[in-house]
């Protein structure tokens, strides 16, 4: 094939994970739930062109200086399929990039698609995961559709637990700042890991709060589904917070959604931030 286009989809963590029990290999510390946006998307063509010695990354347009957080994934996807040739990658994002909107599981994850099929490379589930984790911890959720589980206690099993017929749920985004983070995720992981005094509650309380979300996605209680969303992510931010430098990535705008949202909730409506 000349070229093959894939695409993938956001995902925002419903159960989230911060921090990695292997930072080397991008594993992280605890199992997550997310559900996938399928208005958002992120678009990879690969192809190979005659005059290219190296492979070369455009993003968004822009020319990428080094492969840099994609190449863990590109290393081991030529590896297990004795790949070594190289290509031209051009990826798209049509919403915000880097500004918390979960472009890097997206993007990661349709890089690993395109690349897959592009080769011919065969690659399992398994695989496919460990692909994409290298590239963010988020990305393996990105591979799948509807309400999705990275069990992490589980020899890191990536399955949807809700396919999005199966319970139809409408996301609002809202974007307070199209900037890029300050601080970025992967980096932030690492400072809470070192030196948040909340962390290792954190992890503990992980379990908890899988199962729970668990039973009310079972039970389709979008209620309780949103209590403990909203509970876990507290929490985070608590770590975040506690960490030294202190990691704020919630701004006014933020604030004033979330008060928006609880307004509107106590009002009747079932809804969570």
């Amino acid at each position: 094939m000349s070229e093959v286009t894939a695409i993938a989809h956001p995902n925002f963590a419903l159960i989230k994970y911060w921090g990695k029990a292997n930072s080397g290999q991008n594993i992280p510390a605890m199992s997550s739930i997310s559900l996938t946006i399928d208005t958002l998307i992120s678009t990879t063509k690969i192809s190979k062109k005659p005059e290219i010695q190296e492979t070369i990354w455009i993003l968004n347009g822009e020319h990428q200086p080094d492969l840099g957080q994609i190449l863990p994934t590109l290393d081991y996807l030529s590896e297990v399929g004795e790949v070594g040739e190289p290509c031209l990658i051009k990826s798209d994002n049509n919403f915000p990039t880097a500004a918390g909107l979960a472009s890097s599981a997206s993007g990661v994850a349709s890089i690993v698609v395109a690349y897959n099929r592009f080769f011919d490379l065969g690659l399992t589930n398994k695989q496919m995961t460990k692909a994409a984790m290298l590239g963010s911890g988020s990305a393996p959720r990105s591979l799948l559709p509807g309400i999705v589980l990275l069990d992490m206690e589980n020899q890191f099993d990536c399955q949807t637990l809700v396919e999005p017929n199966q319970w139809p749920l409408s996301v609002i985004v809202c974007i307070t700042d199209d900037q890029r983070k300050t601080i970025s995720s992967r980096k932030g992981m690492e400072i809470s890991r070192k030196t948040s005094p909340l962390y290792e509650s954190w992890l503990k309380v992980n379990a908890s709060h899988i199962e729970r979300a668990k039973k009310a996605i079972n039970e389709r209680n979008l209620r309780a589904l949103g209590q403990v969303s909203e509970e876990n992510c507290k929490q985070m931010h608590e770590v975040m917070m506690a960490s030294n430098p202190s990691i704020n990535y919630m701004t006014n705008k933020t604030i004033d959604c979330i008060n928006a949202i609880e307004s509107i909730r106590s009002s009747g409506f079932d809804l969570f931030h």
